[in-house]
């Protein structure tokens, strides 16, 4: 019995093989490569999507019916529409600065008195940046009136409301000093010698009579000087690798007296004490002798 039944399993099970490779084997025919490596993909790994090939295929057809019809030329409606590409760049721009701010920057000198403008500023139209630059501009000359008057406020007079020639001569000094000079215009080199002894003597009047007024006052001043101050002799420039006394030329160093001298220093004279050696020396001769 148990052999006869392993005999009907047998042949159970080989004809449900049969009929499933018989119901198997149209689909298989009917597939192409493509689907077959697409399920052997899948198989593997995680399923494609699904592509709609009837879309194409319709696409396709279309384009090949418009290929087909006839050229009829460029049509007067059909317009292209020009296509702008405008590039930006994310950094910001500097704001222009103005003449009288370049000028300032590009000095050497440090500005005393500017008006505080900031660095960036927003972009206007060109009427209200030409109003700024113009109100910047009498600000700046106003500045300027003020610190002159300032300056020069020590010359005014009240009596006299009119500046006289010495005055201004003063004022045309400062300005100039203000504006760099090194030496005063009112300092005169080459001059007659009377006039100078003239300006000396009114400078001592003036300093003696300034001192004698603050003594009296009970003001303490400054220690007067007894004399001009001399000019220290200048030593004289000698190159890298010359020796320090006498002169080198022609490949001989010539030594004056007075470079001899200095080297030498001061010479020593015979000490007044050296009487007592020659009273010894007759001391021993009257004892020789006797």
């Amino acid at each position: 019995m148990s052999a006869l039944l392993r005999k009907r399993k047998r042949r159970d099970v080989e004809e449900t093989k049969t009929q499933r490779v018989a119901s198997e084997e149209p689909g298989v025919e009917e597939l192409n490569a493509q689907e077959i490596f697409r399920r052997h993909f899948e198989a593997q790994f995680k399923p494609l999507p699904v592509i709609q090939q009837a879309a194409i295929i319709d696409r396709v057809s279309q384009d090949g019916s418009e290929e087909e019809s006839d050229w009829g030329g460029i049509s007067d409606g059909e317009t292209n529409d020009v296509q702008v590409i405008e590039h930006t760049d994310a950094q910001t721009r500097m704001a222009a600065m103005s003449k009288e701010e370049l000028k300032s920057f590009m000095s050497s000198k440090v500005p005393k008195s500017t008006p505080n403008v900031s660095s960036i500023r927003d972009q206007a139209p060109g009427s209200k940046l030409d109003h700024e630059d113009a109100s910047e501009a009498a600000n700046l000359k106003k500045d300027l009136a003020l610190q002159r008057l300032l300056a020069e406020s020590h010359l005014l007079d009240s009596s006299n409301p009119t500046l006289s020639s010495n005055t201004r001569h003063k004022a045309t000094d400062l300005r100039l000093q203000a504006l760099g000079s090194k030496t005063s215009i009112l300092n005169q080199e080459k001059m007659p010698m009377s006039h100078r002894k003239g300006i000396i003597s009114k400078q001592v009047e003036k300093e003696a009579k300034r001192r004698h007024e603050a003594r009296e006052n009970g003001i303490i001043l400054e220690k007067a000087q007894m004399g001009t101050k001399k000019s220290c002799a200048r030593k004289r420039d000698r190159g890298i690798g010359a020796p320090g006394v006498g002169r080198f030329s022609g490949g001989t160093l010539t030594l004056s007296k007075k470079d001899i001298s200095e080297i030498e220093g001061p010479k020593r004279t015979s000490n007044t004490r050296g009487g007592r050696g020659g009273r010894a020396s007759g001391r021993g001769r009257s004892k020789c002798g006797r």
